[in-house]
């Protein structure tokens, strides 16, 4: 399983990510929270901004759909999508991922 995360402007854009993600059974679940402030470098100079973080829990074989996903439906010319392996997981929740993001499930 991997958790990946992204950021977005709004709660609305966050919670339409979530729900395209958990809908197209790319995606487990997907958490929304914020605002958060980001401070990065774009174009030249240093910007702080209000975000949204969305966190996505899925499973490794539906990385690069997840991926391709963003990139389609994102609202950032260039989104943030950071991803880490999850070191454990239970074994109930995993099954429970397993069987509510499968294609084999539509």
């Amino acid at each position: 399983m991997l958790i990946g995360w992204t950021t977005v402007e709004t709660a609305s854009q966050a919670q339409d990510l979530a729900r395209g993600l958990v809908e197209g059974r790319l995606a487990a679940c997907v958490q929304v929270d914020g605002p958060i402030t980001s401070t990065y470098r774009w174009e030249g100079k240093v910007e702080s901004a209000t975000e949204y973080r969305v966190t996505v829990k899925f499973l490794s074989t539906r990385h690069l759909e997840i991926e391709a996903w963003l990139h389609r439906h994102h609202p950032y010319a260039t989104p943030q999508w950071i991803t880490v392996v999850a070191e454990h997981v239970a074994e109930k929740y995993l099954s429970w991922a397993q069987a509510n993001s499968s294609s084999l499930n539509l």
